[in-house]
């Protein structure tokens, strides 16, 4: 009994659902029936159709954004912030760093410095010490390449010279070391000036020879005679202009100033000599003596 109520059920819940179904199909297709059969318009004023125009187009106008309060160059347009750098300081600049290229080359260098020795040197001396007046003095003549003797008041006309006075100093260092120098003043009759010649060390010319040459040129050559305490001299080969500044006869170097044009700035540079020639002291091994009085015996020599 109690089955045959389930299937009652069922089959009128099945029915139950076509019945929806096709209550909604009816609806659907009358709806749609109704709708295509509506057509909407105005009672007074039948629908015509409306131009739209065109829109007006306006050219805007942005003002140029100014500079901050760190400088000219630090602007920022609208929200984009300039490009920030470090200069060679280490502050921030916006001004993006020049890329370094090759540097200019200076345009010369040092050929040569030459200190001529003095053209009569003092290369000993023979007689008692405590009797300089009576010395027979050795001197050297760079020119002629000649040693001849003379002592103290006489003249020798070839060499140029006249000994006005020649004495012998005994000097003691830290009470063990005794170094003898023996000293000639001279009169060069060519200058007319005094001179003092020691056998301790070689006496050499005021005047010191420098020559420079082109980077460029090979053929390109200045030569000048300075005096080293005042050497500033001036000086122009097709690379620039130049200005000699000083010497330093221990180091062996000349510092020299490359001016600056329009487009370089100047450049200072200490230069070494390629070659430096300062003579040895010159001893021929044969060679005549020549003798102010015709004597040829020495006693000692120094």
């Amino acid at each position: 009994m109690k089955k045959n109520y389930d299937k009652l059920l069922l089959l009128l819940a099945f029915l139950a659902l076509l019945g929806g179904v096709a209550f909604y199909l009816l609806k659907s297709e009358a709806a749609t029936n109704q709708k295509s059969d509506l057509v909407l318009q105005p009672a007074d004023n039948p629908y015509q159709p409306v131009s739209i125009p065109d829109p007006a187009v306006k050219a805007a106008e942005w003002p140029e954004p100014g500079h901050q309060s760190s400088g000219p160059n630090w602007v920022y347009d609208v929200f984009t912030p300039p490009k920030i750098y470090l200069d060679a300081e280490g502050n921030f600049t916006p001004v993006p760093p020049k890329p370094v290229g090759p540097p200019e080359p200076f345009g010369i260098y040092l050929a040569a410095m030459e200190r001529k020795p003095y053209r009569i040197q003092i290369q000993g001396y023979s007689g008692p010490r405590d009797k300089p007046d009576e010395a027979a003095i050795v001197l050297f003549d760079e020119e002629r390449e000649l040693r001849f003797i003379i002592r103290p008041g006489q003249s020798n006309d070839e060499a140029g010279v006249e000994v006005l006075d020649f004495t012998i100093d005994r000097r003691i260092y830290d009470n063990t070391n005794v170094e003898v120098i023996a000293t000639v003043t001279i009169l060069d009759k060519r200058s007319g000036q005094e001179v003092k010649l020691n056998d301790n060390e070689r006496m050499f010319e005021s005047e010191v020879s420098v020559v420079f040459r082109s980077e460029q040129d090979s053929e390109v050559e200045v030569k000048l005679m300075v005096e080293p305490s005042d050497p500033v001299t001036s000086f122009e080969t097709p690379a620039g202009k130049f200005v000699l500044q000083e010497i330093n006869l221990e180091a062996l170097t000349v510092t020299v100033e490359k001016q600056a044009t329009e487009d370089t700035e100047a450049q200072i540079r200490t230069l070494s000599p390629t070659f430096f020639n300062q003579p040895e002291a010159s001893e021929p091994e044969e060679e005549p003596i020549e003798s102010s009085d015709n004597e040829n015996n020495l006693d000692f020599l120094f």
